[in-house]
């Protein structure tokens, strides 16, 4: 079984260095979305942020740390359109290349779901870009399924 932690601010520049080989997809994939490099000290202050956010709650993976999920609470209130949800957003889900196929990946999403159990949540969403057709696969077998989608286009 996986080694699952919660991590807190101290945990900012691991998470950042386990978020380096996402970061490095993505900038591949998205170039004008995403830096190929982003600064380490920045990263790290960004996470450091986010972390000491007490509506975001970050699960490490392994020991040593080999992936991470960062989730965060959300409430949208009723409306003239829908009723009031609670839900926890994953933001972040990222495993280490060399460590995929241990069940770190399904142990976050399992901690995610959890979390939004012991937080009275009505559902747990996260977003994916088009082209992580394997990301969308693990999402799949995890029990997600495409709800709505974002299309854009240059003005």
């Amino acid at each position: 079984m996986p080694i699952i932690r919660r991590v807190g601010p101290n945990a900012a520049a691991t998470i950042a260095a386990q978020n380096a080989h996402v970061q490095g997809w993505h900038a591949a994939h998205y170039p004008d979305r995403f830096r190929a490099d982003p600064d380490q000290t920045a990263l790290t202050a960004y996470f450091a942020d986010r972390l000491a956010d007490s509506s975001v709650h970050c699960f490490s993976a392994g020991d040593p740390v080999q992936g991470y999920a960062l989730c965060v609470l959300v409430d949208r209130a009723a409306s003239a359109f829908s009723p009031a949800i609670r839900r926890v957003l994953i933001e972040h889900i990222a495993v280490a290349p060399d460590a995929r196929r241990q069940g770190l990946g399904r142990a976050l999403m399992q901690a995610a779901r959890d979390l939004a159990r012991s937080e009275l949540c009505d559902e747990v969403v996260l977003d994916t870009w088009a082209l992580s057709h394997d990301a969308h696969r693990f999402f799949e077998k995890q029990g997600f399924a495409v709800q709505r989608m974002l299309y854009v286009a240059k003005p």
